[in-house]
């Protein structure tokens, strides 16, 4: 999992501070953009603004910076789940990974049971059944 850069950051604080909850569009954008870096990088970083969460696509050349708070939250529950994943696999756990209505299912061997920390379950991570 990639974490987002400094410059993705700069040009997500540029894009709210300018645009707020309105919709913009993909030259808008741009134009605002093109003080800071070049077109090209100005599209690759909405690319990957939307790509992570930060910017909402809402059609093909027309989008939405979303709130920071929860576009964070998407990103740092992905990196938990994937981070609890590995977690249980270093330990010897035969694991799968489900996704059933936005919940985390993780799938060990029957048999052994983990206590989840309450935070996981907030995380949407809520069944988890182990065996080692």
């Amino acid at each position: 999992m990639v974490w987002i850069s400094k410059r993705e950051i700069a040009y997500y604080m540029i894009l709210k501070e300018e645009f707020r909850d309105r919709i913009f569009n993909l030259g808008e954008a741009i134009d605002v953009l093109v003080f800071f870096g070049s077109k090209k990088v100005a599209r690759k970083v909405i690319k990957n603004l939307v790509k992570k969460g930060f910017i909402k696509k809402v059609d093909d050349l027309n989008y939405r910076v979303e709130e920071l708070e929860d576009a964070l939250k998407k990103l740092l529950y992905e990196y938990i789940r994937q981070r609890f994943y590995k977690a249980l696999k270093s330990r010897g756990y035969s694991v799968a990974v489900n996704k059933e209505g936005g919940n985390i299912i993780i799938i060990c061997e029957d048999g052994v049971e983990l206590e989840l920390p309450v935070l996981l379950s907030r995380l949407g991570i809520n069944t988890v059944k182990c065996k080692k």
